[in-house]
């Protein structure tokens, strides 16, 4: 998440829960009737409030931690069309587009971006818009038999 959606995120349950406490004036203004059981809808609206409290505080944490595009690792390479990446957990092979600063051949690396549609012929196209981390220099596989 961004800073500038943090902050407005953080701004804006600041507010909500500025506006929940500040709807009841206090308490030694207005005295209490000597029975003070909640009646229905108090205790209805004592819900509503909770849940939107806690949805709130859900989402804000769903928004903080969720991760933005996809992210893959593989060794990097180059290949007929430009530079490649060949992914650890798919063995799929993507060629690389976008922002490719300090990706270099024969290096482990952890990108973050968009993958594009296959089309019929090409291999499969993975947008970079970040180079999360470099991993070090990628293990060489055993030539299979």
């Amino acid at each position: 998440m961004k800073a500038g959606h943090r902050n407005i995120l953080a701004k804006v349950l600041i507010s909500a829960l500025l506006v929940a406490t500040a709807t009841e004036p206090a308490v030694a203004i207005r005295p209490r009737p000597a029975n003070s059981i909640p009646t229905q809808t108090q205790v209805a609206w004592i819900l509503v409030g909770i849940a939107a409290i806690g949805a709130a505080i859900g989402i804000g944490i769903y928004f903080a931690v969720r991760p933005h595009g996809q992210r893959i690792t593989g060794c990097a390479g180059s290949g007929p069309n430009g530079p490649q990446l060949v992914s650890e957990s798919d063995q799929q092979i993507y060629a690389l587009d976008g922002d490719l600063a300090g990706i270099q051949a024969g290096e482990r690396i952890r990108v973050s971006g968009k993958k594009e549609k296959k089309t019929a012929g090409a291999p499969r196209k993975f947008l970079v818009e970040k180079t999360a981390k470099n991993l070090g220099s990628c293990k060489v596989q055993p030539a299979t038999p």
